[in-house]
C-alpha cells in the first residue's frame, strides 16, 4: 500500500465529514493524485480549496503538494511486505542499542587496547562490514582474520586489556565454541553480539547484546539469515559511530592519512 493511502485510512476516524470526503475520493481516484491540484480536488469534491490543505495537513503533510510529491515518490518505493520486516529489525537493533548492557560493552570496547573480532560463516557479513570501517579510524585497534587457524592463532595473540568481539547471529557457533577456551583461560573479556536466546556463547560472555530478531524459519535463521543480519549491521554501525564520536579528532587524522582524496597526487596540466 501507498504510504499516502496508508495514511489517510489510519487517519480517517479523525477527519471532519468534509474532509472524509476528500479522503474517499483519492482511495477511490488514486490513479488521479499524480495528476491533481489542490483546485481541482476541491472541485471534484466540492469542497473549497482550504478544506483540501487542511485535510493534506490532518494526515501529516505540509500542504497537498507535499502529498503529491510523496505519493508519486512512494509508488516507485520499495515493496512493503519486503521493507517493513526490515525496519522492524532495525528497530529491535535500536532497542539492543539502549540498554545499559549495551552501554557497558561499548565502554569495554573503547578502553581496549585491541579489539579481536571472531564470527564465522553468515555472520562475516556484518563482521566484516565493521571491521573495514573501523579500521579506517581506529588502525592498530581492530584485529580480525576469516580463516579458522588464523582466528585460532588470534586467540593466543591476546593479552591483558585486550578485547574479543563476538558477532555470532545464532550464538551458538561452533568454530568460535572450540576456541573459547583459550579465550576465557586469558581471561579476556567477550562481548557477544548475537540474536540467539540463551545460547551457548553467552554462558562465558561478559556482555551479551541480544538483538533477538529471529528469522520465521529455523533454517533461513541459521543458514542463510536476512532480517537477522540487517540487525546485526546495525548495532555494530551503531558501535563504530559512538567511536567515531568519542574519538572524532584521532578519527578523522587516520581517516585523512589513509584517504586517496587527501593523500592523492596533483594531476600536472
Amino acid at each position: 500500500m501507498n504510504q499516502v493511502i496508508y495514511r489517510i485510512t489510519e487517519n480517517y476516524r479523525l477527519l471532519s465529514p468534509a474532509q472524509k470526503i476528500i479522503a474517499d475520493h483519492l482511495i477511490a481516484h488514486q490513479e488521479q493524485i499524480p495528476h491533481l491540484t489542490a483546485r481541482d480536488l476541491a472541485t471534484a469534491t466540492k469542497q473549497v480549496s482550504s478544506c483540501v490543505i487542511s485535510f493534506a495537513q490532518r494526515i501529516g503533510y505540509k500542504g497537498f503538494s507535499e502529498l503529491k510529491f510523496h505519493y508519486e515518490n512512494q509508488a516507485h518505493a520499495l515493496d512493503t511486505e519486503i521493507l517493513n520486516p526490515v525496519i522492524q529489525a532495525i528497530e529491535l537493533a535500536e532497542i539492543a542499542t539502549k540498554t545499559q548492557e549495551f552501554q557497558e560493552a561499548f565502554a569495554l570496547l573503547k578502553a581496549a587496547k585491541k579489539i579481536y573480532i571472531y564470527a564465522f560463516q553468515m555472520s562475516q557479513i556484518p563482521a566484516k562490514d565493521f571491521y573495514f570501517r573501523m579500521r579506517k579510524i581506529a588502525p592498530s585497534k581492530v584485529i580480525f582474520f576469516e580463516d579458522f587457524e588464523d582466528q585460532v592463532r588470534m586467540s593466543q595473540m591476546m593479552e591483558a586489556g585486550d578485547v574479543a568481539l563476538i558477532i555470532s547471529n545464532s550464538g551458538n557457533c561452533e568454530e568460535i565454541l572450540l576456541m573459547e577456551a583459550e579465550i576465557t583461560k586469558k581471561n579476556i573479556p567477550q562481548i557477544l553480539i548475537t540474536n540467539g536466546i540463551n545460547s551457548q556463547l553467552a554462558l562465558n560472555a561478559a556482555k551479551e547484546i541480544s538483538i533477538q530478531c529471529l528469522e520465521t524459519d529455523p533454517l533461513l535463521f541459521k543458514e542463510v539469515p536476512t532480517l537477522a543480519r540487517y540487525a546485526l549491521i546495525y548495532t555494530l554501525e551503531k558501535v563504530y559511530s559512538m567511536y567515531f564520536k568519542e574519538f572524532y579528532d584521532e578519527s578523522l587524522k587516520n581517516l585523512k592519512k589513509t584517504s586517496q582524496i587527501f593523500n592523492a597526487k596533483p594531476i600536472l596540466p
